[in-house]
């Protein structure tokens, strides 16, 4: 017995839809997968963007309670300065007077 001809052709066209299914659903298995992996790969940057970001308000936070500190003690010294300057001010007007 020899097999008809259209059951060859039709065959074929069944083996060659099934092909095409396969590729299509490759595809956009593959398409999916590349916009979801995107998304996540892209909300990890914006992550560890955000922990630098963090990191770097900490560290500018500690500098400027250093500086603060640091200008309080300055204030500090130039108040005691200024007062040593003016003793030294009226103790100079006091010996001008005495030997002029």
């Amino acid at each position: 017995m020899s097999i008809p001809n259209y059951n060859t052709k039709t065959l074929l066209v069944r083996t060659a839809t099934n092909m095409i299914e396969q590729i299509i659903m490759t595809v956009i298995t593959t398409a999916i997968g590349y916009f979801v992996g995107y998304k996540k790969s892209q909300n990890e940057i914006e992550g560890g963007r955000l922990e630098n970001l963090e990191k770097s308000i900490r560290i500018y936070q500690v500098v400027i309670d250093d500086l603060s500190k640091k200008v309080e003690e300055l204030t500090s010294h130039i108040v005691r300065l200024e007062a040593t300057i003016d003793s030294l001010k009226q103790e100079n007007q006091k010996l001008k007077r005495g030997t002029i």
